[in-house]
């Protein structure tokens, strides 16, 4: 029986509330006076004195007293007629109740569960706290009487009563299956309006945990009240291979009374079915498996092994952060292709550490982080394990270059260029051609100052791509471990103000090649000879 327990269960293992009772569990349950009251007031050996006193005593107190001493004289059974009479003398009045329906309801409570009183008194109120109020009736009923002591509904259903509360019971797949069996014989056995068949009958007519004989004995009470109402159980046992081979035949037997052709097809199977002995051992296999997820479910459900869970994804988040940050996934080639000049391989590179930084994962991991350890220790967000290190707050500082840096590079190596060929010059002299000399002096400074820049970026490339593998990308993923997820979110704003750089680098490496990296040495110091040559040089380039 599947029982929607909800937030209505209790931590003893009973119902919190019923239906239209506010009472909770703790509640529902006699003072020691009012138990007193009850089991004297049903005690037949007492003087009649004795137990109109105690049934008035109950009425002084009224609510669930009255309702439960009420519920014990009106009582139908081998009791009534004395507990009448004993209702009589006290001159009581329970034709018209001063209780609510909700102090009936634990009235009820008081007397089912009253171990000094008659069982079959107990018996009657649990049926009457079952009958109406749901599944969690039934729930009460079942906690409040001894759990292996239910055999008394079979009884009841044969005497005509109880019958709602044995369909609870034979639905539910906690009680012994032995009991089950017993009270659901009794059903099929009752007389039910046509074409109906307890679906808990049917249940266990195709339990194949219950012994052959009973599931046969369950059918065979149904054939015997209804005939047709039995084909479905009849065939249910006839092709079922861990039936026994002669309570199989016998139930084809009573099938060859209702329905021939159905029964000549349960005989023409009986050729296929497997042995007794290969149903029986599959189904011992089937039962172990089962028992094996259960207990496996049962492990991943302790505390322990949530722990372990919590820790496992933990670890395999801060792995994978710590794996996205490695060499090999943030261009570990670039070096070489800048070195080969391999434009499409570095566009290639900058994209993938772009990709990296930029993924909305990461950001997304770390949120998932700091949520399962809040979960996992109980520490709030700003709880970290310790505070930044000197490693992490450099992280937070990375190389820049931008095209005005760049151009004073260039006009830095040019001046120290034409510096040196001065020097040179002064030394050995000049050539036969100064003004040849000069053009040639030209040309080289600007092919080399544009070698220079096209190294200067390549380099900056090289700083970011070293910068993000080897200081802020362990940084970030330090600060995850250590729980410190403002510096980590910190750490990864910056890695993405990183990524803006390279692509900038990028840019800056692509245009060095193309850019005009011209150089007017005038605009240097020079000595008045090397002066009047320069000016001379100039005004021939500026004729031509």
């Amino acid at each position: 029986m599947a029982v929607d327990q909800g937030g209505y269960m209790g931590s003893a293992g009973r119902p919190e509330f019923l239906p239209n009772c506010e009472v909770p569990a703790r509640s529902r349950k006699p003072s020691e006076a009012t138990l007193t009251c009850l089991v004297r007031l049903a005690d037949e050996s007492l003087a009649d004195h004795w137990r109109t006193s105690n049934l008035e005593a109950c009425n002084i107190r009224g609510g669930p007293a009255l309702a439960a001493a009420s519920f014990i004289v009106q009582a139908p059974g081998p009791w009534h007629e004395d507990l009448q009479r004993i209702l009589h003398l006290s001159r009581v009045q329970v034709d018209r109740p001063s209780y609510s329906a909700s102090e009936y309801t634990v009235g009820l409570c008081y007397v089912a569960g009253a171990k000094g009183l008659p069982a079959g008194l107990r018996h009657q109120a649990a049926d009457a706290l079952a009958h109406g109020r749901d599944d969690l009736g039934y729930l009460e009923a079942r906690y409040l009487l001894p759990r292996n002591s239910w055999d008394w509904l079979a009884d009841a259903v044969r005497d005509g009563w109880a019958l709602w509360t044995a369909h609870l019971f034979a639905a539910d797949e906690t009680v012994p299956l032995t009991t089950r069996v017993r009270v659901s014989l009794a059903l099929a056995e009752h007389k039910h309006p046509a074409g109906y068949v307890p679906e808990a009958v049917e249940q266990l007519v195709a339990h194949q945990g219950a012994s052959s004989a009973a599931r046969l004995a369950l059918a065979v009470a149904v054939a015997q009240r209804a005939p047709k109402d039995a084909v479905g159980l009849l065939c249910c046992l006839a092709s079922d291979p861990i039936v026994q081979a002669g309570h199989r035949m016998h139930a084809i037997g009573l099938l060859d009374e209702v329905d021939p052709a159905k029964a000549e097809e349960m005989r023409s199977l009986q050729t296929r079915l497997p042995s007794s002995q290969t149903a029986r051992k599959q189904r011992r296999e089937a039962v172990e498996r089962a028992e094996k997820e259960g207990a496996a479910r049962r492990d991943r459900s302790t505390p322990e092994a949530a722990v372990e869970r919590l820790d496992s994804k933990i670890e395999e988040l801060l792995g994978d952060l710590r794996g996205r940050g490695s060499a090999d996934s943030l261009a570990d080639q670039l070096d070489d292709h800048i070195a080969e000049e391999s434009w499409e391989e570095v566009v290639q590179d900058v994209a993938d550490i772009c990709h990296v930084i930029r993924d909305e994962e990461v950001a997304s991991s770390l949120r998932l982080l700091e949520v399962l350890t809040q979960i996992r220790y109980g520490n709030g967000p700003g709880s970290p394990m310790g505070a930044p290190g000197s490693d992490e707050l450099d992280a937070l500082q990375f190389p820049r270059l931008t095209q005005e840096g760049l151009n004073e590079y260039a006009r830095t190596e040019a001046e120290r260029a034409w510096a040196f060929w001065r020097e040179l010059v002064e030394e050995h002299g000049w050539d036969d051609d100064q003004l040849g000399e000069l053009d040639r002096q030209d040309e080289e400074v600007a092919r080399n100052v544009r070698g220079y820049v096209e190294c200067k970026t390549g380099d900056h490339l090289r700083e970011l791509q070293q910068h993000l593998v080897w200081e802020l990308w362990p940084s970030l993923a330090d600060a995850a471990e250590r729980r410190d997820y403002g510096t980590a979110r910190d750490l990864l704003a910056t890695a993405g103000l990183l990524a803006d750089e390279a692509e900038n680098a990028l840019t800056l490496w692509k245009t060095a090649s193309a850019e005009n990296y011209a150089f007017d040495p005038l605009t240097m110091s020079w000595p008045r000879e090397f002066w009047l040559v320069l000016e001379k040089w100039k005004k021939g380039w500026a004729a031509q």
